[in-house]
């Protein structure tokens, strides 16, 4: 099968698909439509030497300078061990820097350098580019239903 092929076209020509089974099920749906955005993204952010982790990262550090790293680590959702490395990649390229934090030592404050704000703001462009491309299939109606979905669904386990 040639690259580029695309699985949804493989399927319509074999007759059925051939994940069926699976896509009575929402999660796998949404894992599907993030395969589709994620690959596509994570090519657009490579050049500028980011990965979707690093620019989530920065976007937080750039909006809430002086956010400690436990702070960045909640709102991503990921284990405190990792926002480490994820915080050395973002300092080594010159983008970050990490102070202690007034009210615990043992604490770090991020900020972004100027270097950092400029990659970020063209970073966001590019996501934003790749965002407006990836859902132009939509209206704005659907668009704003499809929001406010993914929002209900998300709000429960917010909630614990």
């Amino acid at each position: 099968m040639p690259s580029g092929t695309s699985t949804q076209r493989v399927m319509a020509e074999q007759g059925a698909a051939i994940d069926e089974s699976l896509r009575r099920f929402i999660g796998y749906r949404l894992k599907r439509a993030y395969s589709t955005i994620r690959s596509d993204l994570l090519e657009r952010l490579e050049p500028l030497g980011l990965r979707i982790t690093t620019f989530s990262a920065l976007a937080l550090i750039t909006d809430n300078p002086g956010l400690r790293q436990s702070e960045l680590a909640a709102a991503l959702d990921i284990k405190r061990s990792n926002m480490v490395a994820i915080v050395d990649d973002l300092e080594g390229s010159g983008w970050v820097s990490r102070k202690a934090f007034p009210k615990d030592r043992r604490a770090f404050a991020l900020y972004p350098t100027s270097s950092g704000r400029k990659m970020c703001k063209k970073a966001v462009g590019v996501v934003a580019t790749h965002d407006a491309q990836v859902l132009e299939v939509l209206n704005d109606d659907e668009l704003d239903y499809l929001s406010r979905l993914l929002d209900k669904i998300e709000a429960p386990a917010e909630a614990s």
